[in-house]
């Protein structure tokens, strides 16, 4: 997986959340667990940066959900945007990539839990389709993504 370099800032639709990444992220990995279906509707789209790179302009309404006591989801509870995802006790955080304002300069490198996909649509392309999640750790997310 590759990263990308520049300084990266995005927000929820209402602004309520902000932020800004002054490290790399890593490229795109596609979601489709039953989790991230019932979060974003569809399936997810997460980049992931160092914790230590994420700097909130403004979080006042940024809240937690814990998922289990692994893991938990950040969004905005005023305009409902699905924002982040964090292993519990990791040194990063999962980013939604279309939180992030454009241009990128990231690309989609994997699809994980594509035996949780739903019947409605199809995965295309040419990147690697995992059945469960991926292996390792480093700026990737757990295997515990997911219901």
């Amino acid at each position: 997986m590759t990263m990308s370099e520049k300084m990266h800032a995005g927000h929820c639709e209402c602004g309520s959340v902000s932020y800004q990444i002054a490290g790399p992220l890593r490229d795109v990995v596609n979601c489709h667990c039953k989790q991230c279906q019932r979060t974003h509707g569809n399936f997810s789209a997460y980049t992931a940066a160092k914790l230590q790179d994420l700097v909130f302009v403004n979080e006042e309404g940024l809240k937690w959900y814990s998922l289990s006591s692994k893991s938990k989801r950040g969004f905005c509870q005023e305009c409902g945007g699905s924002l982040f995802w964090q292993a519990n006790g990791k040194d990063y955080i999962c980013i939604d990539a279309g939180s992030l304002n454009a241009p990128t300069g990231l690309k989609s490198s994997a699809h994980i839990f594509v035996a949780s996909a739903g019947d409605y649509y199809q995965i295309v392309g040419e990147q690697p389709n995992m059945p469960e999640g991926l292996e390792g750790e480093c700026l990737q997310l757990d295997g515990d993504h997911r219901e």
